[in-house]
């Protein structure tokens, strides 16, 4: 009884939180590798807008 009272006392203070940091460093590392995704996607629509303002400026200017 007193090995399963130790084996209780190691998973809950040990494995349990060792687990969980785990599981959070992989969902902290994937949820990163979206967002530089999403971010890269975002730069080049800011980009293309850019180039577009740019052209419509030349164009008002030129008038």
């Amino acid at each position: 009884m007193e090995s399963l009272n130790a084996l209780a006392t190691l998973v809950g203070n040990g494995f349990f939180p060792i687990v969980i940091c785990a599981v959070l460093f992989w969902y902290i590392y994937k949820k990163d590798i979206s967002h530089k995704e999403e971010i890269s996607e975002l730069r080049k629509s800011i980009d293309n807008n850019t180039a577009v303002i740019q052209k419509l400026v030349d164009k008002m200017d030129g008038d």
